[in-house]
């Protein structure tokens, strides 16, 4: 039988991070931080650091710091986010587990991100980001930058996917069921990595992004796209958390690795589930592929900040 595990809750997550910042440009969604915090914890082994790009609130880092992480460090381009995380997340007894940086990691060399931290980040090191993934025309693009990921949600993916190779290290990726999947794990394989593991998380759209739907549907009617449409008939997504391992490139066998096709059928079959539970995934998958697949069935949020 297919191995599916769920969570109901908000179990990295504490009371404290749900609570949405002050400060309506920190990003605050906490489903996708929650993912991002799992699909982390899928690569941690004895000892690891985390090097977080695009680290946000911070919330996530802490979270990884209590799943197990030696030490996080992450690095965020906006100046409002990274006050905000070394206020509220930074470790602040003298440990230095949780730090953050202001740089793009975008525009800079991996020898530059790792310069940024206050010391060196013990290995291994796991590379972790969950960057703005929302396919968007170039004119709505200029429009949400925090949640803009160009015309085919993969914007920024070649830089992360660049520094995890740069590193050999394993890398966990977050993007939408709309952010070209199939593309997505094509570039993770060119680099080396193979999937290890999958959560999926149906989260509805944000308002910006049901208002700006133009490059959503083209991409579904293109088949690169999965977007769910339960009872109610208003669409909704699936966030795609990617656990994977370094291996190097060509090292991946047809029986052990999730195939960009493998991973759209997978969400096509999520796509048919009557409830949030996501229930058609106890059935077979399509190209057989037995990796560990989790679900987060978790409650709204009443407040997103998508700036």
């Amino acid at each position: 039988m297919p191995n599916v595990s769920r969570v109901l809750t908000y179990e990295h997550l504490t009371r404290t991070d749900l609570v949405p910042p002050s400060c309506p440009q920190v990003f605050f969604e906490p489903a996708d931080t929650e993912i991002g915090v799992w699909v982390a914890q899928d690569l941690f082994t004895e000892g690891c650091s985390v090097l977080d790009l695009g680290s946000g609130s911070g919330a996530a880092a802490a979270a990884m710091a209590r799943a197990g992480a030696a030490r996080v460090h992450g690095v965020d381009s906006g100046a409002e986010t990274v006050a905000w995380a070394s206020e509220h997340y930074a470790s602040r007894n003298g440990d230095g587990r949780v730090t953050v940086a202001r740089g793009d990691f975008a525009r800079m060399t991996t020898g530059e991100l790792l310069a940024t931290a206050p010391a060196p980040l013990p290995r291994p090191l796991v590379v972790t980001s969950n960057p703005p993934y929302v396919p968007l025309t170039p004119q709505a693009d200029m429009r949400r930058r925090s949640i803009s990921g160009g015309p085919d949600g993969l914007k920024w993916a070649p830089a992360i996917i660049g520094h995890g190779r740069a590193l050999r290290s394993d890398l966990g990726l977050t993007i939408g069921s709309y952010s070209t999947p199939r593309k997505a794990v094509q570039l993770l394989e060119a680099a080396g990595y193979r999937v290890h593991a999958v959560t999926l998380c149906p989260l509805p759209l944000g308002e910006f992004t049901l208002a700006n739907m133009e490059q959503v549907l083209a991409l579904e009617e293109a088949g690169e796209a999965v977007l769910w449409r339960p009872g109610d008939g208003v669409p909704a997504y699936f966030i795609v958390g990617l656990a994977c391992r370094w291996t190097g490139p060509g090292t991946a066998t047809a029986h052990d690795r999730l195939s960009g096709d493998g991973l759209l059928g997978l969400l096509r079959i999520a796509a048919r589930s009557h409830t949030s539970r996501l229930e058609a995934l106890d059935g077979p998958r399509p190209d057989g592929w037995r990796g560990p697949l989790r679900v987060l069935d978790l409650p709204a949020a009443a407040v997103r900040h998508h700036w």
